[in-house]
């Protein structure tokens, strides 16, 4: 679905930057791992940012196999059970930063919002939004919503917002926050449940999209069918659930979403994928949904299947943000790393104060071996960066 699905890249660049010597050679594979380990958990956690505490973790995971891959070719075995000592303790830690739905939502103080003085802040919303102005948008939803914290709309709009900067975790409050005004808000719920996929928050995903179904109209009174051969699980039941309102409305596109989906929490991409090819042939300019198969396509190692389809929908939502960044992983899964970090700066240009797209550029320019370009990304000089890398600078 999203680029919290891919599992072999690195969100935070430090642990890579400190496996490199002052001249550019390359650590070795055991020091690569302590220095990962040290300074990626000592810088990023010292910042109390959940989000970049949880890149520092994908950091970490991307040297973990590495590291491991490049021993079994050596035949090195000796270090195995530090490394699985030592991944134990960043799980253990990952486990401790926080639920993202108790987290409330932080406005942006109205000094620093131009759109407080509007007439009419949610349409000035709206528009900005569809032209893909999403950072703009956010400040005139947060006006709408500092006018009527009630309006459900526009808490799901703002979702929307943070949710295309690759902020799942904003979305969520602010998603949570429609849902708690309008329960039947059925935009809110799928999303809601999305971001909830890509926070790897399966349980609370299954609850969101079981309510997706059972508050919409269409399917009214739809009950689960007994299957002698399921397991009882909340995960059995949703699937189930789906399946009868697939088969009630089988060509309903937003059913084929949902199920992609469901299919996506259980690992079954194959038919996550079909679900969500079949939606966005029924859907013509979706690039939402064309985003989701990319990423199902690249989470099953296929991601030279899924640049083109990331392409597609870029070339509908030139200014979508998470679709650069997914583009950039699949580039990256295959070692395409220059290809990599020009993405990434388009996704920066969009979001330039997402600390994780800025790790996993450290990360592309590493691999790339352009360490001349990597402490100008420490400091994100992204105008600089993408004068060097031939990426036009975004106006506007």
């Amino acid at each position: 679905l999203e680029a919290a699905w891919a599992p072999e890249q690195a969100e935070e660049a430090r642990g890579l930057e400190a496996a490199w010597d002052g001249d550019g050679e390359s650590k070795s594979s055991h020091d690569v791992v302590q220095a990962a380990l040290e300074r990626a958990w000592e810088e990023s956690l010292a910042s109390e940012d959940p989000e970049v505490a949880a890149a520092a973790a994908a950091a970490l995971e991307e040297v973990w196999d590495r590291t491991r891959a490049e021993d079994e070719a050596a035949g090195l075995g000796g270090s195995r059970e530090g490394y699985e000592a030592a991944w134990a303790s960043v799980a253990e830690r990952l486990e401790s930063l926080g639920d993202p739905a108790a987290v409330p939502y932080e406005f942006t103080r109205d000094e620093d919002n131009p759109y407080v003085s509007s007439d009419d802040p949610l349409e000035e919303g709206r528009a900005l939004y569809e032209a893909g102005r999403v950072r703009e948008a956010v400040l005139a939803l947060e006006a709408a919503l500092r006018l009527d914290e009630q309006d459900a709309d526009a808490w799901r709009l703002l979702g929307a917002c943070h949710a295309e900067n690759d902020e799942d975790r904003r979305a969520i409050a602010c998603l949570e926050a429609a849902v708690a005004r309008d329960p039947y808000n059925l935009e809110a719920l799928a999303a809601l449940g999305v971001s909830y996929v890509n926070e790897l928050d399966s349980g609370r995903a299954l609850k969101v999209l079981k309510a997706w179904v059972e508050h919409n109209p269409a399917f009214h009174g739809l009950q689960p069918e007994v299957d002698a051969y399921g397991d009882g699980t909340l995960m059995d039941e949703v699937v189930q659930l789906m399946l009868r309102a697939q088969a009630w409305a089988p060509q309903d596109r937003d059913v084929l979403v949902v199920l992609g989906v469901l299919y996506n929490v259980s690992h079954d991409l194959e038919q996550a994928a079909d679900c969500l090819r079949r939606a966005a042939e029924a859907g013509g300019g979706d690039y939402a949904t064309l985003n989701k198969l990319g990423a199902t396509l690249a989470n099953s190692r296929r991601s030279e299947e899924a640049l083109p389809v990331y392409e597609r929908a870029l070339a509908l939502r030139p200014r979508f943000c998470r679709g650069w960044l997914n583009k950039g992983i699949s580039h990256a899964n295959l070692e395409q790393y220059e290809d990599a970090a020009r993405a990434y700066l388009r996704a920066l240009q969009l979001n330039p104060n997402a600390k994780h797209i800025w790790g996993y550029l450290r990360v592309a320019l590493t691999y790339a071996s352009r360490l001349d370009l990597v402490q100008r990304a420490g400091a994100e000089d992204l105008d600089g960066l993408c004068g060097e890398m031939g990426v036009v600078v975004e106006q506007g």
